[in-house]
């Protein structure tokens, strides 16, 4: 579970050592936990398994070393065996006695070599690491997957890489919660690795529920995140969707002026074109060709722009399906693109992009704060008109969220931080040049 000691570099790489340390001794504690996972007694297959445990935990030692984040105050891999070791780090973290906290100094030398369990925890993320990932939920006609709402008038509230339980995450769920919102969207990442236990903890928090604490469905949504596929989206699929009677990783909302639909970019790594998700791609052409007097706002995961050189080149496959899909629709398909995954919040240059860039991935994760809206000197990089410059606590960039007010062809684009002020991006109105398909 997402935790404070797993955020800690230091600890990740102790932990580590002590796994390859024990399975270069074959200590017989570590080889029947693989021998039960392995589900086999035989030698050969055990000894394929021991090292090649050695050999991961060497390379996720490599990735925590170079990682550019690993000096931020809440460091989170995206490597998907270092995100599982965090996960399965956090929860042996939490039952301690008493629970280990943040400080390496003490809990380390309190708990360190002599806990077999923290040697276990690289053992348990390798094999379900290798678990099959959940099948995608393809579906089976246009329609599928589509809500109608009627009213002239209503709100979505929408959040990104906010799935973990921490102090932050809370604030800002208390504040949607307290604006009533008709929708609630999180565009994905449940920390560490997207367990289900980690999956549950973003179900009971989440802010738009009835009496009971139930998430209200039909109203609450999800999309796929990179953190949950490191664990094959399993519990994604199977305890978020599943409690929001959402039935597959898109969908689409459809008002008299707007359409928002809501993507899956990571079952396939940040590609919408992947013959993974070939159904995905298929039903969003029809249905953006469908009816064309609508206007679109595509939401998802992942980036496809950035002002960032290693985060613009990540996203070069997204930002080509986006072409991609101007191509088969038509130059205007697209009015805005709204997404996550990258820790911070932006504006783009809308004569750039071609279309309404936003990024709010800034939901509950604490890292350094945005200085400048100046993009690197990569021609793949994408300038910003704005960036989130409010800083919280230590020093740390504050987090924050959106909030849609759709009237009619007017949509006013709140961005909130997590003390409840307005966002150093500026507040917008957008307005639909088409005339909408009205409701019969």
């Amino acid at each position: 579970m997402f935790h404070l000691f797993s955020n800690k570099d230091q600890n990740i790489t102790n932990v580590l050592d002590s796994t390859i340390k024990r399975l270069n001794a074959k200590d017989p504690a570590l080889m029947q936990e693989i021998a039960n996972r392995s589900g086999t007694q035989d030698p050969a297959i055990l000894e394929l398994n021991r090292v090649s445990i050695i050999s991961a935990c060497q390379n996720a030692k490599n990735h925590v070393a170079s990682d550019p984040t690993t000096d931020s105050p809440g460091f989170v891999s995206r490597d998907p065996f270092v995100g599982l070791v965090q996960t399965n780090i956090g929860q042996n973290a939490s039952t301690l006695d008493p629970p280990a906290l943040a400080n390496l100094a003490s809990d380390w030398q309190q708990y360190g070599d002599a806990d077999p369990r923290w040697a276990l925890c690289p053992i348990v993320s390798f094999f379900s690491l290798h678990d099959k990932p959940h099948p995608f939920v393809e579906q089976g006609d246009i329609l599928d997957f589509v809500w109608m709402e009627r009213s002239a008038k209503f709100t979505i509230a929408i959040m990104a890489d906010w799935g973990a339980p921490n102090d932050t995450a809370k604030m800002i769920s208390k504040l949607i919660k307290d604006k009533g919102p008709d929708y609630v969207i999180h565009l994905g990442d449940v920390y560490y690795a997207g367990t289900q236990l980690e999956c549950q903890a973003v179900l009971d928090m989440w802010p738009l529920c009835d009496a009971t604490g139930t998430p209200l469905v039909d109203r609450s949504f999800a999309l796929n995140g990179n953190h949950e596929m490191f664990c094959g989206a399993r519990n994604y699929f199977g305890t978020i969707l599943k409690a929001f009677h959402q039935p597959a990783s898109f969908f689409r909302i459809q008002s008299e002026y707007w359409q928002f639909f809501g993507l899956d970019s990571a079952y396939a790594g940040g590609c919408l074109t992947h013959p993974a998700v070939q159904s995905q791609w298929n039903w969003l052409v029809a249905n953006l060709n469908a009816i064309p007097t609508l206007s679109n706002i595509l939401l998802t995961h992942h980036q496809p722009v950035s002002a960032h050189a290693q985060e613009a080149h990540d996203a070069q496959q997204l930002r080509a399906d986006g072409e991609t899909l101007l191509g088969l629709t038509r130059p205007d398909a697209i009015f805005g693109w709204i997404f996550g995954h990258q820790h911070e919040a932006a504006v783009y240059d809308d004569s750039v992009t071609k279309y309404k860039a936003r990024l709010i991935g800034n939901g509950c994760i604490p890292h350094a704060a945005q200085v400048s809206i100046a993009a690197d000197h990569d021609p793949l990089c994408t300038p910003c008109d704005f960036v989130s410059t409010r800083t919280w606590g230590d020093g740390n960039a504050i987090s924050s969220w959106m909030l849609l007010t759709v009237d009619g062809p007017q949509i006013t684009v709140d961005y909130i931080d997590q003390d409840g002020e307005p966002s150093s991006l500026p507040k917008e109105v957008w307005t639909s040049t088409l005339p909408g398909q009205p409701f019969k």
